[in-house]
């Protein structure tokens, strides 16, 4: 894998701007950027992972029973707020 990428110039722009104005450099802002939309990315695929896991499993309601929870909920709390 190459350790080059070619980035568009009004991104060249962007990040000796923001490199300017910080103690990074412009290398160690892409680092951390990619760093992070791969960890994002990572625990994205692992929550649909947990979800198909449950979906399988039958770990799930109906739309009508999640609207029927989230108005008792809401229901609570406005409950608690005029009690207030």
């Amino acid at each position: 894998m190459s350790n080059t990428i070619t980035l568009p110039q009004t991104l060249i722009k962007r990040l000796e701007k923001i490199s300017a104005g910080s103690r990074h450099t412009p290398e160690s802002i892409v680092k951390q950027a990619i760093k992070n939309h791969l960890d994002y990315e990572e625990w994205k695929l692992e929550q649909i992972d947990a979800g198909l896991a449950d979906i399988k499993a039958g770990r799930v309601i109906s739309h009508e029973e999640m609207i029927a929870r989230m108005d008792r909920k809401i229901g609570a709390a406005n409950a608690r707020k005029k009690a207030a």
